[in-house]
């Protein structure tokens, strides 16, 4: 078959499957979470800085855990960070010196590390309004809480900027809907069958006034540049679009602009 025919068989397969596929959480996670286990030990936080342990009870007897990493002067500001769809957050335990002299809150996502549930759209929004708001009761915390996203994280963080005013967000390799990307390598109508969950931060990005980086891999293969290019574009605040032309999905953090940009940015008043 040629690739025109495989695509219309694939459409006409989407279709048919639309009724039995719709809403699919179970096959949707399968898709777009792969939990990973607890590093063993976790990194040991930059000199003088001190690593305290998160727990987070939500509804349901659900338990989030992390870690809040905090500088040696305090208090600070502090950074909410949003993971990937397969990362265990505590690789940056080691790495909290470079979000601009900012606490570092790192919390996993349910079914990851030593979190508790299963992962949903709006189970993890609300993990992350929980982890604003007790970060935001923190005596050692004045001055404001950043959001900062990675791949699926940035779905997330921008939808806690829409709901608790976070005073600015880091976007790394975001996406304007999860959709959106899905149907760059799949049918759209099979895409939307299987999306559970919508994971469209665009829709929220022209309300957004607060300042936004947006850092981007030139050569990622997962997420199109032009996904995040129109979600940056949708923006209604100031923002900065830093692309890495060298830069691949996965190794985005190996490269110079990356922390350079995410710690100056960061540190801004």
């Amino acid at each position: 078959m040629t690739p025109r025919e495989l695509r219309t068989a694939g459409i006409a397969i989407a279709f048919a499957l639309t009724p039995m596929l719709t809403g699919c959480r179970l096959l949707q996670n399968a898709l777009l979470f792969h939990p990973q286990p607890l590093m063993a030990p976790v990194p040991a936080p930059p000199s003088g800085w001190r690593v305290e342990p998160l727990a987070l009870e939500r509804p349901g007897e659900v338990t989030v855990r992390g870690w809040l990493v905090v500088p040696p002067t305090a208090p600070v500001r502090a950074v909410a960070y949003f993971g990937g769809n397969a990362e265990e957050v505590s690789w940056l335990v080691a790495h909290a010196d470079r979000f601009g002299g900012r606490a570092v809150a790192l919390v996993n996502y349910r079914g990851f590390g030593g979190s508790r549930g299963k992962p949903a759209e709006e189970a993890l929004v609300g993990d992350a309004i929980a982890l604003f708001d007790a970060l935001s009761a923190r005596p050692d915390v004045r001055g404001g809480v950043a959001a900062m996203g990675r791949r699926l994280g940035t779905g997330i963080a921008v939808r806690l900027a829409a709901q608790r005013p976070v005073d600015r967000v880091v976007l790394v390799s975001p996406y304007d809907s999860i959709e959106a990307v899905g149907a760059h390598y799949f049918p759209a109508a099979l895409v939307h069958a299987v999306n559970a969950d919508r994971y469209d931060a665009k829709s929220h990005a022209p309300a957004l006034r607060i300042p936004m980086l947006a850092i981007v891999a030139g050569s990622d293969e997962v997420i199109p540049v032009e996904r995040s290019r129109s979600l940056h574009d949708a923006w209604g605040g100031p923002k900065r679009w830093v692309e890495v032309p060298r830069a691949g999905h996965n190794d985005l953090q190996e490269h110079a602009p990356f922390w350079r940009e995410i710690g100056a940015f960061l540190a801004e008043p």
